[in-house]
């Protein structure tokens, strides 16, 4: 009787086990797909996509205060997917790699805080993009001054300053492993002394968790609302002064800065929510929670950040006009021309109109 109730009690224990292991195989498997397959995929892209946004903006023609920024959150993109692939997608691709001391160096003092590094610097240059637009837009008579190519270079370098700043921790969290003083198949690197204390987790759950998601999506979302609020009022007000052609060519204009300044912001929350989620999550460790489930979780949730510095460029494309003729010219296209006649034939020429279209084709 006693060796019974010793089994039932033995098998409602192993039950939710076995349901955690069965969890934490899928989650492997999935951590193994997001990384090999899909980053690898969204690597290649987005590189590609990245380099021809650098040469576009880099063009006399886009030469920008915007243009500025954009050029900076691309080679930042580029640097985060470059890193990605190094530290997470190779690693899926050939596991043996880990085990390598000349990794554990890389990934301890180069890979991982470099990675998150560009992450932080991505994700704020995107607020600086916005900045820059709703000064452009919103306060247009200030413009000329405060949003000249020079300034933006400071802002980029006072970015990336700031940034590295907060990032020094990363640089402390992690230790390689010298062959004589693990197993053969172990890891090459592992969490230091500050990487397993309180502080370290704080600092994940405040830093990267606010200061990384909240903070720069609010921003950006306020600022955008001020942005449409403007360029709505605007064209209420310019209604009354245009042909019926004119108020559809505003109305559509004020349409498609609305939905471009909508979607990059909460592609922008999207993608970057189920990250922050999943990393607070893992941070404050519940006791209701499988560690090992919410860990491979977040390095599923990685890709979202991958995908969000992956597609600006095909955003750029669907979005900004001037983009798009600007590429037409770059890959030897009669296309841009065309279109650059016949927009030339069309354009308004009162100045309210002339600043908008600054703002938007930025």
């Amino acid at each position: 009787m006693e060796n019974s109730t010793t089994n039932d009690v033995s098998g409602v224990t192993n039950a939710p086990n076995a349901v955690a292991d069965d969890i934490m195989e899928v989650a492997k498997k999935m951590h193994w797909v997001t990384s090999s397959i899909f980053g690898t995929i969204f690597v290649i892209v987005g590189i590609v996509g990245n380099i021809l946004s650098v040469l576009i903006w880099s063009r006399k023609s886009m030469r920008t205060s915007t243009g500025v920024y954009l050029i900076a959150q691309a080679l930042s993109d580029m640097g985060l997917l470059f890193f990605f692939f190094i530290t997470d997608s190779l690693t899926m691709l050939v596991p043996s790699v880990k085990t390598s001391y000349a990794f554990g160096v890389f990934f301890s003092y180069i890979g991982y805080p470099i990675f998150f590094l560009f992450v932080v610097y991505s994700i704020w240059m995107t607020v600086g993009v916005t900045v820059d637009r709703y000064i452009q837009v919103c306060w247009f008579t200030k413009a000329k001054e405060m949003c000249s190519n020079k300034r933006a270079v400071v802002g980029i370098g006072i970015i990336a300053f700031l940034c590295f700043l907060i990032n020094t921790p990363h640089f402390k969290t992690y230790y390689p492993i010298p062959a004589s003083d693990r197993e053969p198949d172990d890891a090459a690197f592992d969490l230091t002394e500050f990487g397993m204390t309180e502080g370290s987790k704080r600092y994940e759950f405040w830093v990267h968790c606010m200061f990384l998601v909240l903070v720069p999506w609010l921003t950006i979302f306020i600022l955008n609302m001020l942005i449409i609020s403007r360029v709505v009022r605007a064209n209420r007000g310019m209604s009354k002064r245009k042909s019926i052609q004119g108020q559809e060519k505003a109305k559509k204009a004020e349409n498609q800065m609305t939905r471009l300044l909508l979607t990059v912001t909460f592609v922008f929350l999207i993608l970057i929510a189920l990250q922050c989620v999943t990393q607070c999550f893992f941070m404050m460790q519940p006791e209701i929670a499988d560690m090992r489930i919410v860990n491979e979780a977040f390095s599923v949730a990685k890709l979202g950040i991958v995908i969000n510095s992956s597609i600006n460029f095909f955003l750029y494309c669907l979005s900004a006009r001037k983009f798009r003729k600007e590429l037409f010219k770059v890959l030897g296209l009669r296309r841009g021309d065309r279109e650059e006649s016949f927009s030339s034939s069309t354009a308004s020429t009162t100045l309210s109109t002339a600043k908008f279209k600054m703002s938007f084709k930025a």
